[in-house]
């Protein structure tokens, strides 16, 4: 999934690449395979799990052409967010700070040592840093937890949870597939 822009027929073509068994369909395996090739032979399987439950949208556990359009769409423009951070980075990843800045823009006020937090426990590489993989998993996680996290709070800005709804918010909140994306 290289980084020209998408008109139909670029799409098909990257589409019937990672379509290795040539069904029509892209499936986890192809999808992990894709991805691991687009970001330096390394691509964290949670991440691909996750992207794969939020575009696979009539939950058939696999890609079509329509969904793959929105996937990409949304890979490329999380992957230009990544890029800005990492240009003058001396380690290929976003750091805590970096981190910081993105869930600021993206809405979800988690404090700066929240993102030190974050950083340790979804770096995949040990580097201290997010890859791109981890990024990506990281920030779709703290936002569907942010949202479900919006639905219960009260004006004063706390929510009052026994283990019972803690569990299903935390369940509730999953990713879910991403509907009526357009792509170019």
């Amino acid at each position: 999934m290289n980084q020209r822009s998408l008109a139909g027929n670029d799409l098909k073509s990257i589409f019937y690449q990672v379509d290795t068994d040539r069904n029509g369909l892209i499936d986890i395996n192809e999808l992990y395979n894709a991805l691991k090739h687009a970001n330096e032979n390394h691509f964290n399987p949670e991440t691909c799990q996750l992207l794969m439950g939020l575009f696979d949208v009539n939950e058939d556990k696999y890609i079509d052409l329509k969904e793959f359009g929105g996937l990409v769409k949304y890979i490329r423009s999380w992957k230009s967010t990544f890029s800005l951070h990492v240009q003058n980075n001396t380690v290929p990843g976003v750091n805590a700070t970096q981190l910081y800045t993105t869930l600021q823009a993206c809405g979800c006020g988690v404090p700066e040592t929240m993102c030190k937090t974050l950083v340790k426990n979804f770096d995949s590489r040990n580097m201290q840093a997010l890859g791109f993989d981890d990024y990506l998993r990281c920030c779709v996680t703290v936002q569907t937890l942010h949202k479900a996290f919006t639905h219960q709070q009260n004006p004063d800005g706390y929510i009052r949870l026994d283990l019972e709804g803690l569990v299903t918010m935390v369940i509730d909140s999953r990713p879910r597939p991403v509907e009526n994306l357009a792509f170019d």
